[in-house]
């Protein structure tokens, strides 16, 4: 029996995978999208391990326990331990991570390989100003060991950028972890594009002023109606393009 508070979440899990396929920010069947189940520590949901983030719909969320097992499973697909072994250690280390996006996007990854990171160019990058870490790459996670690593390089922060891999973000519902992704990407972009314009960045580029740069970021905090307000902008887009999610 599936109560409403699941529900709810599991259509909003469905709208945040078919909005990442609307925004190109996909890798075929791969990178993932978990939520802890409302009321249960350990409990979460994510995509069947098969299905393209476009054709996500709420009933078929596959549920599992913090190791991958299987809960419950509509589809039979299961899911892939080897990607939410890496959502699972963050869920299980924070209390606040009721949500954990991951993405393979190009933007994100090269920002990621930067040696200095997600750099304080653009207001956009002042959300995550403070509250990225990163983490060097190791391989599969394929031990406790490799997987304590992230829960540690990311500390408090929303952000967790796998180096020569991308970014995990975190959230306590899924359209903060949503937000964050999107502003993510778009930072990530700018960045780019500054870098690809010039052979000297530390002379050529315009950087914001440390002070202005915790202001802001602090700032961006709140704002949890202007969240609301956007993503049932974005539902009604779904609502007339893209069908079904909460089936």
């Amino acid at each position: 029996m599936i109560s409403p508070e699941e529900w709810a979440v599991r259509v909003d899990l469905a709208i945040a995978y078919r909005l990442l396929d609307w925004l190109d920010m996909t890798d075929l069947i791969h990178t993932h999208v978990s939520v802890r189940v409302p009321g249960e520590s350990e409990q979460f949901l994510q995509l069947p391990y098969g299905h393209l983030f476009g054709e996500a719909r709420a009933s078929q969320m596959v549920k599992v326990d913090p190791e991958g097992g299987i809960i419950s499973d509509p589809t039979g697909l299961g899911i892939s331990k080897g990607g939410f072994c890496i959502h699972s250690v963050i869920h299980m280390n924070r209390d606040d991570a009721a949500c954990v996006m991951h993405a393979h996007t190009e933007a994100s990854i090269a920002v990621a390989n930067y040696k200095q990171g997600l750099l304080p160019l653009t207001q956009h990058a002042l959300r995550f100003y403070g509250r990225t870490g990163y983490l060097d790459y190791c391989g599969f996670f394929d031990s406790s060991e490799k997987r304590d690593r992230i829960p540690a390089a990311l500390g408090k922060g929303d952000v967790l950028m796998l180096r020569n891999h991308g970014p995990l973000v975190v959230g306590p519902s899924v359209r903060i972890a949503f937000s964050r992704m999107y502003y993510l990407e778009r930072a990530c972009r700018m960045q780019v594009a500054s870098l690809s314009q010039c052979t000297d960045p530390a002379e050529e580029l315009v950087y914001v002023e440390a002070g202005e740069c915790e202001t802001l970021s602090n700032a961006f905090q709140g704002g949890s109606d202007v969240i609301d307000r956007e993503w049932e902008a974005l539902v009604r887009m779904l609502d007339r393009t893209n069908p079904g999610y909460d089936e």
